[in-house]
């Protein structure tokens, strides 16, 4: 009887090893797809986490990533979103569905979610200046300029969000403060052909 129960129990392992193998390693499937995406093998990249998906955030985040790199923007969009839904207050899934819908020219949706971004973090830097940016594209420049002055404010000798602010002020007829940013502009890029032409127009 003893050696029935000692058969039994040696079958017993045998079978677990294999079954412990078969378990999904995402450590592994993780590491072959940074070693595929290295080489912009995206498909590569993208096989090992679709082998172990069980939708998790970091395997939606992975995939939204590597689905936009291989211009597969409604995918990409998809799980990104996935992950928005997973982690509401996180900031990194929210910037990386900014990518896809720009690609897929999804600009209400951009700016609904660079909005959930400033919920989260109303200084966010990129949010703010790329929210003034779809403003400033519409010639919303009151609302265009409140974004800016966020990021001037925290970034005062920045180009790009000086030279922003400076032509919504421009267009609101805010002409001393314009002519301020435009000087700074030119400090920051000397010759710059746009501050140049925001201040012969002023």
């Amino acid at each position: 009887m003893d050696l029935v129960k000692l058969t039994f129990a040696t079958a017993a392992l045998v079978y677990a090893v294999p079954a412990a193998a078969q378990a999904p390693d995402q450590s592994a499937a993780f590491a072959t797809s940074y070693a595929a995406e290295a080489k912009a093998d995206y498909a590569e990249a993208i096989a090992p986490i679709k082998g172990v998906y069980t939708g998790t955030y970091e395997q939606n985040l992975r995939l939204g990533w590597l689905y936009f790199l291989a211009k597969n923007y409604p995918a990409a969009a998809a799980h990104y979103q996935k992950a928005v839904e997973q982690r509401p207050y996180a900031i990194e899934p929210k910037l990386g569905l900014i990518k896809p819908l720009n690609a897929l020219g999804q600009i209400e949706k951009m700016l609904t979610t660079y909005e959930g971004i400033l919920k989260v973090d109303p200084q966010n830097t990129q949010a703010n200046y790329w929210t003034g940016v779809i403003y400033l594209n519409r010639k919303a420049y009151g609302q265009a300029a409140r974004y800016f002055e966020h990021v001037v404010n925290l970034y005062p000798f920045d180009y790009d969000s000086n030279i922003s602010l400076a032509w919504a002020y421009l267009n609101l007829g805010k002409k001393a403060e314009a002519r301020a940013l435009y000087t700074k502009a030119l400090l920051i890029r000397p010759g710059d052909a746009a501050a140049t032409a925001g201040l012969r127009r002023l």
